[in-house]
């Protein structure tokens, strides 16, 4: 399952900063001044001057410029669209011309391999067998009649009475004469078949996704009547840039989400790679076979995930905002007694999706650090959080 987690800082964490707040209460201005209006000390000018300049050096931030290192599981990975489809989808096409008798099924409906799906009237079948066996008897009698015809051509051409080209035509008539009787029988025995099979059977198991006709319909030899998908195996295909190559080999593990269930990861490992990229966009398409023995996804829906890349079960994160590059360097601002301390941070594996990094050196878990735009943040710097954390720190 893929994680995010929302940056709320721990009990540690939490603590210090609180720390740090009661530590700036405690030196307010006012109750310096009383205590010392008290005692009926004065301020003398150095002192005064030596204030002023300490104020310089102070910032103040809100409490949500303040975040926390934590421990957690993070990983690394190319992001992707696609899309799921049923691995096997199957036209079911009309066999003979008819009229349908009746449609047995409705969209939707899950069906077994072998079930009729929709019945034909028998009259036009019985028709054309009628003619079929016409055919034949015609067929059978054009052969008899082109058989007897070589044989006699044969009997004059021995006895010197018939060219070799008359014999040659009367085997070459023969030839198509038996062709054509072969043709006619085909026929023949092909509307025996749809006489005893007037029902249009179901080639697979799965459900009925499309119905084309309606009961009383005059169809064609071809013509589309049904489709039936299985999605008991659903395939994902998508697409990622071609330079990541290396990284979508098979076996490779992906994680996605659908729109249908925003709050479930589903899981699965690319079965194969398409060997050559998209025209056009130079994309890669990637293809995952997902179980889905009861049925809780479908054909045609959108996905969004990534190609996990890099694991790491116990990783030093903060959010990415708190990486900040001066010069050659990343560094990060770790709050500490109450001054801005710079940290010279080595990023290890990044989230993307949840704005997260790896921080790799003398950051641990609990530090709190500083984030976003802050004029005048720099190593030393006094900082004084403003405003309250939140009451539940859970």
């Amino acid at each position: 399952m893929m994680h995010v987690t929302r940056f709320v800082p721990p009990a540690a964490c939490l603590a210090g900063i609180l720390g740090i707040l009661a530590a700036v209460g405690g030196c307010s201005r006012p109750d310096a001044e009383s205590k010392a209006q008290a005692q009926g000390e004065a301020n003398t000018p150095t002192e005064t001057k030596a204030g002023a300049q300490a104020d310089a050096h102070a910032m103040y931030v809100a409490a949500e410029n303040v975040v926390c290192a934590e421990t957690q599981r993070l990983e690394s990975g190319l992001s992707f669209t696609g899309e799921l489809q049923p691995t096997q989808i199957v036209e079911v096409n009309c066999r003979f011309d008819g009229d349908l008798d009746r449609v047995l099924v409705r969209e939707g409906q899950a069906v077994r391999r072998g079930q009729a799906l929709a019945m034909y009237r028998p009259r036009d079948v019985q028709d054309r067998l009628r003619s079929a066996e016409a055919q034949v008897l015609a067929a059978t009698a054009a052969f008899k009649a082109a058989e007897n015809a070589e044989k006699r051509a044969r009997r004059l051409f021995e006895a010197g009475a018939a060219s070799g080209s008359d014999l040659e035509l009367a085997e070459a008539q023969r030839t198509a004469a038996r062709a054509g009787l072969d043709q006619a029988e085909e026929l023949r025995n092909s509307v025996r078949e749809d006489e005893e099979k007037l029902d249009v059977p179901s080639p697979i198991s799965g459900w009925i996704s499309r119905v084309d006709v309606h009961g009383g319909d005059r169809t064609m030899a071809g013509d589309p009547l049904f489709q039936v998908v299985d999605t008991d195996t659903l395939e994902l295909s998508a697409t990622v840039p071609s330079e990541a190559l290396g990284l979508v080999r098979p076996g490779a593990l992906i994680r996605f989400r659908v729109d249908a269930y925003p709050d479930e990861v589903f899981e699965g490992t690319i079965s194969r790679v398409n060997p050559t990229t998209e025209p056009g966009t130079r994309q890669l398409r990637i293809y995952t076979y997902l179980a889905n023995p009861e049925g809780k996804l479908v054909g045609g829906l959108f996905a969004s995930g990534r190609v996990i890349d890099q694991i790491r079960p116990y990783a030093t994160t903060a959010p990415l905002a708190v990486i900040r590059n001066e010069g050659t360097e990343q560094v990060v601002y770790r709050l500490r007694g109450g001054r801005a301390e710079r940290v010279s941070v080595t990023m290890g594996i990044v989230d993307n999706d949840a704005g997260l990094c790896e921080l790799t050196g003398s950051i641990a878990p609990g530090d709190s650090l500083l984030t976003g735009v802050l004029p005048g943040l720099r190593s030393g710097v006094q900082v004084t959080v403003l405003g309250r954390l939140a009451e539940n720190p859970d």
